[in-house]
């Protein structure tokens, strides 16, 4: 089964416009974005990513080919390539927050069909309950260092500050 991610934006003001413009984002490697990095990124709108992939892989095709060799250009382009699969879904969702969509819920379905009906479904019997709202604290970016407050899981109760 898949995990995905629901977004929703304060811009539809309505309850109901936000879930329906929802936006369903799946975990895990995108073939799609693997395959075709620049034309998945124009698709989906993320533009300062796309200005990123073209900087890193254009930087790294040119120190291999200047440093290694035509062999070591094309391992390296396919190993960036394979890792941008990987991270192309975490980096639709740092997107989204970026431009003020708030992670709502997380649905575990084996398609999208499956998690939309999951997920509507989830939100009606919660509404009819008399508790709308999220179940998942909404998500703001952070930006990097920065120090938390909540305590750290692991050895050392406290993050040192």
């Amino acid at each position: 089964m898949a995990v995905w991610t629901v977004w929703e934006h304060d811009k539809f003001e309505p309850d109901t416009r936000k879930a329906e413009r929802a936006i369903f984002v799946r975990d895990g490697f995108s073939w799609w974005a693997s395959l075709f990095g620049p034309l998945w990124l124009l698709r989906h709108g993320m533009i300062v990513v796309l200005i990123g992939y073209l900087v890193i892989m254009g930087a790294a095709n040119f120190a291999a080919a200047e440093q290694l060799g035509e062999v070591a250009t094309f391992y390296v382009s396919a190993v960036l390539t394979l890792w941008f699969g990987f991270e192309a879904r975490a980096l639709r969702r740092w997107a989204l927050a970026r431009r003020g969509w708030r992670m709502m819920d997380v649905v575990e379905a084996r398609r999208r069909v499956d998690a939309e009906r999951r997920y509507y479904a989830e939100r009606l019997a919660s509404e009819a309950a008399g508790a709308p709202g999220p179940r998942v604290a909404p998500v703001t970016p952070q930006p990097w260092g920065a120090v938390h407050s909540q305590p750290v899981l692991g050895l050392f109760p406290e993050h040192p500050r």
